[in-house]
C-alpha cells in the first residue's frame, strides 16, 4: 500500500513540470491567437514571452516561445 501511494505521488509531481515554472510575475494580460485557438501569454523572468501547448507525441505540455 505504501508503494502505491509513493508511486501516485511521484506521478503527480513529475507530470506538471511546465506548470511548476509559472510564478506570479509570469502572468500577463495578453492573449495569443492562432486560427482556431486562444492561448494565455506568459513571460519568463527575463521578459521572453511564451505560451503553453500540448506536445501531442509525448502527451506533455511544453513552452512555445513567441515574438
Amino acid at each position: 500500500m505504501k508503494h502505491l501511494i509513493l508511486i501516485l505521488i511521484l506521478i503527480i509531481f513529475t507530470s506538471c513540470n511546465v506548470e511548476k515554472r509559472i510564478y506570479k510575475h509570469s502572468y500577463t494580460n495578453e492573449w495569443y491567437y492562432t486560427s482556431t485557438m486562444r492561448y494565455q501569454v506568459y513571460k519568463t523572468k527575463f521578459g521572453k514571452r511564451y505560451i503553453i501547448v500540448l506536445n501531442e507525441k509525448q502527451t506533455k505540455f511544453k513552452r512555445q516561445y513567441i515574438k
